[in-house]
């Protein structure tokens, strides 16, 4: 006779089979997935059928029968089992992510190539923008037409912004990239990374749209560039001067800064910042994934791939109006010590 528990596991096996083989119709499961889905199901079924089954693995791990220890034993390596599944769902999510992010950026460079003629320049400025519409214009205007010599352009990319930072961008007649979405500042930057390398920049610089840092002082970023000195050039706010705009922050800026200078075995004064002008080459040579936390990832990845890196001072100002777009001091601080160790193991 069935035990109630036995007949429950029957009954829950079955229903799992019968749920896999419709998720599967619907959705075309990985092979992985569904060897894992059906071999849990067949397990469940042949421990409800035959109990004794499962001795000889049991045993092996010292569970033996009396006492209620068998039972102990599933439920450890159910236990196990479910954070098998856990694992394989993130993964899948992580594609998922991936998949959108690249599509999202992919359908934003084809409508800029639609309305945009390729106009080269050996500087590119690449400006992630998200609802920065009483920001944007300040910076586009202090924007030099030439640094060290060479002609600047300018590329905005609007992530996803809620408000009118694409009206403002338009008005200014600056090439102008859209995404639907917002998927971050990292994800924007390497939309505007691929089009400044096919337009032909020599040199891409990176600032924000809030108006914290400085347009006037590209040329400085530049220089060590055009005079072969650096590969990747970081503006530093320690080395220069900034308004903390929390204490909180101005912590996390030192520890970060000195997590990233023991990983990389060098003095680095400000890792998190997104004032910065890369050689295109070397550029093109960087695998850069992080959607949020890209500061950190470019300097880490420059330095790993053999890149000379060099720190030039900077002024950060408070942003003019508006919010900042990081969220909670802890839950970013946590997200970008994980970006930053990420890369580094990578």
């Amino acid at each position: 006779m069935f035990s109630a528990l036995r007949l429950v596991g029957l009954c829950f096996g079955l229903l799992f089979l019968a749920g896999l083989f419709l998720v599967h119709r619907r959705q075309r499961l990985r092979f992985l997935e569904r060897m894992l889905g059906v071999g849990i199901g067949l397990a469940v079924i042949v421990l409800s059928i035959w109990p004794n089954s499962a001795d000889v693995v049991l045993g092996a791990f010292s569970f033996d029968r009396g006492g209620g220890i068998r039972l102990i034993g599933l439920l450890v390596f159910s236990t196990l089992t479910m954070f098998l599944l856990v694992f394989v769902a993130l993964a899948r999510s992580n594609r998922l992510e991936r998949t959108i992010d690249h599509l999202v950026r992919e359908l934003a460079k084809r409508e800029y190539r639609r309305e945009h003629a390729q106009i080269g320049a050996p500087i590119c400025i690449v400006i992630p923008a998200f609802d920065e519409a009483d920001n944007v214009a300040a910076v586009l205007k202090g924007i030099p037409a030439s640094a060290c010599g060479k002609a600047v352009r300018t590329l905005v990319v609007v992530d996803g912004a809620t408000d009118d930072t694409e009206a403002v961008v338009r008005q200014h007649g600056q090439g102008t990239v859209v995404y639907a979405i917002n998927r971050g500042g990292g994800s924007a930057l390497k939309a505007g990374f691929d089009l400044a390398i096919e337009g032909g920049a020599e040199i891409v610089v990176t600032l924000d749209a809030d108006g914290q840092h400085l347009p006037e002082e590209i040329e400085a970023l530049v220089r060590p560039i055009a005079d072969d000195r650096a590969d990747l050039v970081v503006g530093s706010r320690v080395l220069g001067q900034y308004d903390a705009d929390s204490r909180v922050r101005a912590t996390g800026v030192v520890l970060f800064n000195w997590l990233c200078s023991a990983l990389m075995m060098r003095r680095i004064t400000d890792c998190s910042s997104g004032f910065r002008a890369i050689r295109a080459e070397g550029l093109s040579r960087l695998q850069l994934r992080q959607q949020q936390f890209h500061t950190s990832e470019m300097l880490i990845d420059a330095v790993k791939k053999g890149l000379r890196v060099m720190e030039v001072p900077i002024t950060i100002r408070r942003r003019q109006s508006g919010v900042s777009k990081k969220g909670p001091s802890l839950r970013y601080g946590l997200a970008f010590a994980r970006a930053m160790i990420g890369t580094w193991l990578r």
